[in-house]
C-alpha cells in the first residue's frame, strides 16, 4: 500500500460497504465473481485532500437514484487506476479505466462503478470549493479518461504518488501547498479535455449548418436570387459565418452554387427526353446569358454544353464515372 496508516481488511461485503458509506456517501456495494472477498482499503489526508487507497477484489458499486436524491452538498470524485481495470457509467456515460489513466464523477447523481479482481486504486474527493475555477468544464469532462503517461497528467500523478510516498516528512503547510498544486493540474486537464470537446461539438454544428445550407442551395437552384444576400437573409448568418461554412468544402459559397446549377445542366443535357434549347438552359439556371453558361460549363467539364448533348450516352456515363 502507498498510504503509511495500517489498512484496514475487509471479508464481509456488508463492513466495506460500510467503511465507503462513511469515507464517501452512502453507497450499494457487491461482491462479484467466484474468489474469495477480500479488499483492503486506507484513509489518509493531503492538506485540503482526502486520499482512499484500495486493492479489490472484484466489486459493483451502487450509487442508486434514492441515494443520490439524498445528497446534501457536491462532492466529486477522482479514480486514478494504479493497477487492474475499473468501469464507470454515470449518466449515458461509460469510461474504462486501466493503469494511469483516471476520471472524475458526480457523487450527486447516480453512478455505477465495476471493479475488476485485483486492482488497486486511488480515489480522491473533491468538495465545490475546490472546482469553483473548472465549474464551466465539469458537465464536459464528467465521466472522460484521462491520461497520465505525459504532460500535466504525467506531473499529476508523479507528485500524487511521491506526495504519498513522503506523507510522513511532509509538514501540514508543505501537504497544503501539495494539495493545491495537485488541484491546479487536475483543473488543466479538465480545461484541456473541455476545450478539445468544445472545438468539436462547434465542428459537428458547423458542419450541419452547412448541410442545411446545401440543401436550401439544391431546392432552389432556379431562383436568379440565389447567392450569398439570399443565403444571409434566410439563415441569418454575416457574411464572414457564410463563407467560413463554406472554407470547410474550400469553396466560396458563389463557387458552390454554380458547381451545383452546372451539375443540374449537365444531368438534363444527359437526358435525351430533354429538348429545351441551351439558352433556355441558362436563364433557367440563373445565368446572366448562354455565352457566361457555355464559358462556365467548359471550365468545368472540358465541353461546350452543345457538345456535351451531342456525346453519345455510353461515352456520358464513363464521363460521369
Amino acid at each position: 500500500m502507498l498510504l503509511h496508516a495500517s489498512p484496514l481488511h475487509f471479508q464481509d461485503v456488508g463492513l466495506l460497504s460500510e467503511f465507503l458509506s462513511q469515507t464517501f456517501v452512502p453507497l450499494d456495494v457487491k461482491a462479484q465473481g467466484n474468489q474469495p472477498f477480500s479488499n483492503l482499503a486506507i484513509n489518509d489526508q493531503l492538506g485540503s485532500l482526502m486520499v482512499t487507497e484500495m486493492r479489490c477484489t472484484a466489486l459493483q458499486v451502487d450509487r442508486t437514484h434514492a441515494l443520490a436524491d439524498r445528497t446534501e452538498s457536491a462532492l466529486y470524485k477522482v479514480s486514478l487506476q494504479l493497477s487492474g481495470v475499473s468501469e464507470i457509467h454515470q449518466q449515458n456515460r461509460k469510461v474504462l479505466l486501466q493503469a494511469g489513466q483516471w476520471a472524475l464523477y458526480d457523487t450527486t447523481r447516480p453512478y455505477t462503478i465495476n471493479v475488476d479482481a485485483e486492482a488497486h486504486l486511488l480515489v480522491l474527493q473533491l468538495g465545490l470549493s475546490h472546482m469553483q475555477t473548472w465549474l464551466p468544464y465539469l458537465q464536459t469532462a464528467l465521466v472522460r479518461r484521462f491520461e497520465t503517461q505525459e504532460g500535466s497528467g504525467q506531473i499529476m500523478r508523479q507528485m500524487l504518488l511521491s506526495a504519498l510516498h513522503q506523507r510522513p516528512q511532509l509538514s501540514d503547510v508543505a501537504a497544503g501547498g501539495v494539495a493545491t498544486a495537485l488541484l491546479h493540474l487536475i483543473g488543466a486537464q479538465l480545461s484541456e479535455c473541455a476545450e478539445l470537446t468544445l472545438e468539436q461539438e462547434q465542428d459537428s454544428v458547423q458542419h450541419v449548418q452547412l448541410m442545411k445550407l446545401k440543401h436550401f442551395i439544391a431546392e432552389n437552384l432556379t431562383d436568379p436570387a440565389l447567392g450569398v444576400e439570399l443565403l444571409c437573409a434566410h439563415f441569418r448568418y454575416s457574411r464572414r459565418y457564410l463563407y467560413k461554412l463554406f472554407a470547410l468544402q474550400n469553396l466560396s459559397p458563389a463557387d458552390y452554387i454554380q458547381r451545383q446549377r452546372l451539375e443540374a445542366c449537365k444531368q438534363l443535357l444527359a437526358n435525351p427526353h430533354y429538348q429545351r434549347p441551351v439558352t433556355e438552359l441558362a436563364y433557367q439556371y440563373g445565368f446572366r446569358d448562354a455565352t457566361a453558361f457555355s464559358h462556365a460549363f467548359r471550365r468545368r467539364y472540358g465541353l461546350s454544353p452543345t457538345a456535351w448533348r451531342q456525346t453519345p450516352n455510353d461515352a456520358k456515363d464513363c464521363n460521369m464515372c
